[in-house]
C-alpha cells in the first residue's frame, strides 16, 4: 500500500466478483457463482463467514452452466483500496465431461479400463 506494508494474505478481506461477457451470450448464461454451503467443497471458516454476511471473499465457487465464454472480475470493496483496479480474467466453459469409474484404487503398475462421458443436461 502507499506506506510500504506488505501483505502476505487476502483472508478476510472482502471483494467484488462479478461475471460478464467474454462473447456473444451474457456471462450469467456460460458461468454461475456457487455458495460454499451448497457445495460439496470445504473452505477457509473466514470465507463461509464472510458468504453468510452476503459478501465474498478471496474465493468463489464458479460452476459451468453452458459451453460458452465468460469474463470474471473482481475487485476489493474496501474504499482505502479504491486505487487498486479489478483484476478480469477470460474463462472458456468447455463440454462437461466425467469418468467411469469416477475413483479407482489401483496397485503400481496396474492398468485401469475407464471412459470418457460427456454430461448432457436438459
Amino acid at each position: 500500500d502507499e506506506h510500504g506494508n506488505e501483505f502476505s494474505t487476502l483472508k478476510g478481506l472482502k471483494f467484488r466478483w462479478t461475471i460478464e461477457s467474454g462473447g456473444n451470450a451474457k456471462g450469467t448464461d456460460i458461468l454461475r457463482f456457487m455458495s460454499w454451503k451448497d457445495s460439496p467443497y470445504n473452505t477457509e471458516p473466514i470465507l463461509e463467514k464472510l458468504e453468510s454476511q452476503g459478501s465474498q471473499g478471496n474465493k468463489v465457487l464458479l460452476e459451468g452452466i453452458k459451453t460458452g465464454s465468460a469474463k470474471v472480475s473482481v475487485k476489493l470493496v474496501d474504499a482505502q483500496h479504491s486505487s487498486v483496479p479489478a483484476a478480469v480474467e477470460p474463462l472458456m466453459v468447455v463440454a462437461n465431461l466425467f469418468l467411469l469409474p469416477p475413483a479407482a484404487n489401483i496397485i503400481p503398475c496396474a492398468s485401469l479400463d475407464y471412459t470418457a462421458n460427456q454430461f448432457r443436461g436438459n
